[in-house]
């Protein structure tokens, strides 16, 4: 399921090295939450950020051990696979038009309070600010708002889905490949039918 690369490579990697959604925040920081990983970076960020990190709370280098494509986990039906890959497509789909519009709204409905507690931490916000690309850019990242801005915007705004790896039918994480390196893009929850961002 892999596909080609993503514009902004460089950003993107950046950003994934340290804050890796689909990993744990670095030493201080809580595991990298639900999704925003989150994305491609120019330096080294961990989510949204042109000058910043992904769109997911501080984290060490990527370690994703994803399925292979259309291997899903023993307890996850082929048909409930791709069931739920059509369903966090469409939503990664959202997130990518609502984090190119930069709309900081909409980014809220996708996310859970988990989410928003993980990402703000002030241990995890120390170690977002304690990044080289932010410090020569004079960028603080203050409030959930200046994540947005700075972490998820430069890092999620043009990423896809590769993989799916299940926690169990409720609980998923979303990966891409960048060449034949996987990389968390968002840890997500079905709540109420819908998909969120999620820390689970």
């Amino acid at each position: 399921m892999r596909s080609g690369s993503v514009p902004h490579i460089a950003l993107f990697l950046c950003v994934f090295s340290f804050f890796s959604c689909a990993g744990t925040p670095p030493a201080p920081v809580p595991e990298t939450p639900p999704g925003v990983s989150e994305a491609p970076a120019a330096e080294k960020p961990s989510h949204p950020e042109s000058a910043a990190p992904p769109a997911s709370p501080a984290s060490p280098e990527p370690d994703v051990t994803a399925p292979g494509a259309g291997d899903p986990s023993p307890s996850i039906s082929r048909e409930e696979y791709s069931r739920t890959f059509g369903e966090v497509e469409t939503v990664i789909a959202e997130l990518n038009r609502i984090i190119l519009a930069g709309d900081y709204q909409g980014w809220l409905q996708h996310l859970t309070p988990a989410f928003v507690d993980q990402v703000m931490a002030p241990r995890n916000i120390e170690a977002i600010n304690q990044q080289p690309v932010l410090k020569r850019n004079r960028i603080v990242i203050r409030t959930l708002a200046d994540y947005f801005m700075y972490v998820v915007v430069p890092s999620r705004a043009n990423v896809h889905l590769d993989e799916l790896d299940f926690a169990d039918s409720h609980r998923v994480k979303a990966i891409m490949y960048v060449g034949d390196r996987p990389v968390l893009l968002y840890q997500l929850e079905k709540i109420r039918e819908k998909w969120k961002i999620s820390t689970w």
